[in-house]
């Protein structure tokens, strides 16, 4: 695909030679995937994208050198998000993106019986120029007691620059774990992950899943615990929570994929009692969307887990 031209809410691009020979729903939501395939069919209906200047339907078929644009609604957004005031830390911000150092116990993004109280709700407080970004402008996501960084795109242009490293992997994540068991060696988990077959809120290794790559480092044992620095290379839902209990170390406090009950009944109160999985964003580095200046940004750990790791290191 050749390079976006992106002026307000308006894309153009020139088709590539992956997408050509596909429907034109599916080509032009595989090229914008920041976009959901059902909102790409919704724009295609309206007349809101067209092929070298003319209307087209979701089942035509593209070709190479296809001229495509997109013109977005004002909102493009298709859930709208309730402004809320809603305490949160900001550790970057310009014109252009903003890294929030996310607290425990606060969701990303509305989801079903998660409509308000989340960090989208706040940011359309702070920035009411993100309720016309897809996903209010966030790059992505951690789990409502995952604490740490995230990116938040200000504008379009810098919204779709940042998914696009997002896939191709250029965007470095880097997270602090604690973990039952002694690790005692460096790895790379390389398992797919996919929903649950039985509990839909769950994810689970399947080789028929989407590929998920987590690397790992061990940087200190404890009696029967370790904490690990780890590097995602996919961006799977849970994945390092699945990942490492799938490998025998599950994080220390998940409640999903915690210790399980055998090994639970073994557990002293404190560890046991642990709030919330004790999975911490700490660090990410990636090359600015529009100055291409490298961010490197790095957050503290949380008082919970500088408490945990002095009770680890006195165990």
């Amino acid at each position: 695909m050749s390079d976006k031209k992106i002026n307000n809410n308006i894309i153009e691009y020139i088709i590539s030679d992956e997408s050509k020979g596909l429907r034109a729903d599916q080509a032009i939501a595989l090229e914008n995937a920041e976009f959901s395939r059902s909102l790409i069919k919704k724009w295609i209906n309206q007349g809101n994208i067209l092929r070298n200047g003319n209307i087209i339907r979701p089942k035509d078929i593209l070709y190479a050198n296809d001229k495509i644009t997109i013109i977005s609604e004002e909102n493009i957004n298709p859930d709208y998000i309730i402004p809320e005031k809603i305490k949160i830390k900001i550790i970057y911000e310009d014109n252009d993106l903003i890294i929030i150092d996310k607290e425990n116990d606060i969701v990303s993004h509305p989801a079903p019986g998660n409509n308000c109280g989340t960090l989208a709700n706040g940011l359309a407080y702070i920035y009411p120029e993100l309720q016309n970004l897809p996903r209010s402008g966030l790059i992505h996501r951690l789990d409502k007691n995952t604490t740490g960084l995230l990116i938040v795109a200000r504008n379009i242009e810098s919204y779709t620059k940042l998914v696009k490293k997002m896939q191709e992997r250029n965007i470095d994540k880097y997270y602090i774990a604690y973990t039952h068991g002694l690790i005692l060696k460096n790895n790379c988990i390389k398992y797919p992950i996919s929903r649950h077959k039985i509990d839909r809120k769950k994810m689970s290794v399947n080789m028929n899943g989407k590929e998920a790559i987590t690397n790992y480092e061990v940087i200190r044992n404890y009696k029967n615990y370790s904490k690990l620095k780890i590097k995602l290379l996919t961006g799977r839902t849970h994945q390092i929570r699945v990942h490492m209990q799938y490998e025998g170390f599950p994080i220390i406090g998940d409640k999903i994929y915690g210790e399980g009950k055998k090994n639970k009944n073994n557990l002293c109160n404190f560890i046991k009692n642990f709030p919330r999985q004790a999975l911490h964003a700490e660090k990410l580095e990636f090359d600015h969307p529009i100055t291409k200046e490298k961010i490197k940004m790095k957050s503290s750990l949380p008082d919970d887990l500088v408490n945990l790791e002095k009770y680890l290191e006195n165990e």
